[in-house]
């Protein structure tokens, strides 16, 4: 459930999620297991913006060293009952059950030997060039 709230000069987007029930036990303590059920996803104003006004964060998101998208490879694929994740070599499929209150995450270890093998049959990605997988300490959850 997503809510948009007008706090003055500021509106804040909230997500209240369901709890999360994973799989499998090696995974169960991993920080990319969301653990919160209410959190803050953006806040803005009202103040009309361009192109250019996202220029630099832009820039600075893809190339300094401490962002999180130079840490991590993300990759992520909505499907009809959840979505596919693919962060580092980490492979997670996540199942809505709406009815239950409850996200299923199934997640697992893929080799590098499996990256081409589930990039193409899981996200129908084929790449030119070998993927090297960054998956660097940085805080991300899915």
């Amino acid at each position: 459930v997503f809510r948009l709230t007008d706090k003055g000069d500021i509106w804040v987007l909230e997500k209240t999620g369901r709890k999360p029930v994973v799989i499998n036990p090696e995974f169960s303590k991993s920080s990319l297991v969301n653990k919160m059920q209410t959190y803050q996803i953006y806040c803005f104003n009202l103040e009309p913006r361009e192109a250019e006004n996202f220029t630099a964060k832009s820039h600075t998101l893809q190339t300094d060293p401490a962002s999180l998208f130079t840490n991590k490879s993300i990759l992520s694929l909505q499907t009809p009952t959840g979505f596919k994740s693919l962060v580092g070599l980490i492979y997670s499929e996540v199942t809505y059950k709406d009815e239950e209150g409850v996200d299923v995450l199934d997640m697992r270890y893929i080799t590098e030997d499996e990256l081409d093998q589930v990039l193409k049959e899981q996200f129908n990605v084929r790449l030119q060039n070998k993927m090297k997988p960054a998956n660097r300490k940085a805080c991300y959850t899915i």
